[in-house]
């Protein structure tokens, strides 16, 4: 899934570079070139992207150790020197899905504050921060949605543990009784046995000459 998002990000941008080398249709219909120095700073703003998605691309295919040593170069980057552009890396760092450090819930408050200021992102940094902050937002949604269902699960389980206990308790107190009331009809069985028995006994004695 990462790198569907990637992929999607990375030709959303080519796509907005992209039309900024042309400008409306003329009467014949055909497209008329913007100027050059138009064209130039549109792409060169796309490539300048190219940091952020290195960045993010290292963090979702690298191994452990290098996602937590570049995941901390961004940090450090971000503290030092808190500029727009590592203060964007450090949000998208924390929006990349796969690494020990993401933080959806962080990446959503630092991309949100970042968009919210005017005039602070570049046309194609915005579109990246927006396209990140929307992912980021359906995983918290996700996310909370998982950890209901988790907790209702848990709830359930313990509910039906403690109804399980419950009936176990009663079923263990019936059979104390029961096994009482066995007690008790075997120890009156006995008894009229035992008066049985001496009643024959006396009958015998008396009957012997």
């Amino acid at each position: 899934m990462a790198r569907v998002l990637l992929s999607i990000v990375a030709l959303a941008l080519a796509a907005c570079s992209a039309g900024g080398l042309f400008s409306g249709a003329q009467d014949q219909g055909v497209a008329t070139p913007e100027p050059a120095s138009s064209g130039a700073a549109s792409l060169l703003n796309a490539q300048g992207l190219a940091i952020y998605l290195e960045t993010m691309r290292t963090l979702v295919e690298g191994d452990r150790v290098l996602q937590s040593e570049v995941f901390r170069e961004v940090e450090l980057a971000a503290e030092i020197a808190p500029t727009t552009t590592n203060r964007l890396k450090l949000a998208l760092a924390l929006a990349s899905p796969g690494h020990p450090s993401s933080d959806p819930l962080q990446a959503q408050r630092q991309l949100s504050d970042l968009l919210a200021a005017q005039d602070v992102l570049l046309p194609e940094e915005r579109i990246l921060a927006t396209i990140h902050l929307k992912e980021v937002e359906q995983r918290l949604i996700l996310n909370a949605e998982a950890q209901r269902l988790q907790e209702d699960g848990s709830a359930e389980l313990a509910r039906q543990t403690e109804e399980n206990a419950r009936r176990l308790q009663a079923a263990q107190s019936e059979n104390q009784r029961l096994r009482a009331e066995l007690a008790d009809a075997l120890e009156k069985l006995e008894a009229i046995s035992s008066i049985e028995r001496s009643i024959r006994e006396r009958e015998n004695g008396t009957d012997s000459p």
